[in-house]
């Protein structure tokens, strides 16, 4: 039987504090971008087949099993943690990488959810934070007012947009990832695509990696 929004935001409230007190701090980093990394092939079949349209798909079950995007909820993942300041120089996703302006999707017209707080079995020195950016009364929208925690655009922890300029704001934690998943579609016909060296495997694991069982940082007991 399929968890209910009240279920699932009561998990998120235990999970969240975590999430906030591992990553409270001072130190952040101004950004202008998201950035996507995926093989080559992937954007190709996007250009060929589907008219240049990157189109949102299913989440799949890596992170907390108890994620309530997890095989409910379509997006695109993006990065914007920066690397001492700047774009990281390799990816583990891929080898061809694109950068949309935060500005196109991150407007006033958007809202913003914690997803997810999670570390990795072999990288539990790494946490990952994910939000779930969409556009204000979309079907993705709808779902995640029922079953995830909105947070102020302005006023959070891990991307946020300044109330007096046009800037934005993310977290500069050296173990921490903040990772978006955009639930829209996002046209590709004029974006510039950057090679971009992989490590490890160099693609994303089919079905995702699920979070580490024992990590007392983020796991709910």
């Amino acid at each position: 039987m399929a968890r209910g929004g009240h279920q699932d935001k009561a998990y998120l409230r235990k999970l969240l504090p975590k999430a906030e007190e591992h990553c409270d701090g001072d130190d952040y980093d101004q950004v202008s971008d998201l950035y996507r990394n995926k093989p080559s092939s992937y954007f190709k079949n996007i250009r060929r087949h589907h008219g240049n349209i990157m189109v949102p798909y299913v989440k799949d079950d890596g992170g907390d099993p108890r994620c309530p995007i997890n095989g409910r909820l379509n997006g695109l993942f993006f990065g914007v943690t920066l690397y001492r300041g700047d774009l990281p120089d390799m990816s583990p996703f891929g080898n061809t990488r694109v950068i949309v302006p935060l500005d196109e999707l991150f407007d006033d017209s958007a809202n913003l959810y914690f997803a997810d707080f999670y570390c990795k079995p072999s990288r539990k020195h790494i946490h990952y934070v994910t939000l779930v950016l969409t556009d204000a009364g979309s079907d993705a929208d709808r779902f995640c007012r029922r079953h995830l925690i909105q947070l102020d655009p302005y006023n959070n922890n891990y991307l946020w947009k300044d109330e007096f300029s046009d800037t934005y704001m993310t977290l500069d934690q050296s173990e921490v990832q903040v990772e978006v998943m955009y639930t829209e579609s996002i046209d590709m016909s004029h974006r510039h695509l950057t090679s971009t060296p992989t490590i490890g495997q160099g693609h994303s694991t089919p079905g995702g990696i699920s979070k580490s069982e024992n990590c007392d940082i983020c796991n709910v007991w």
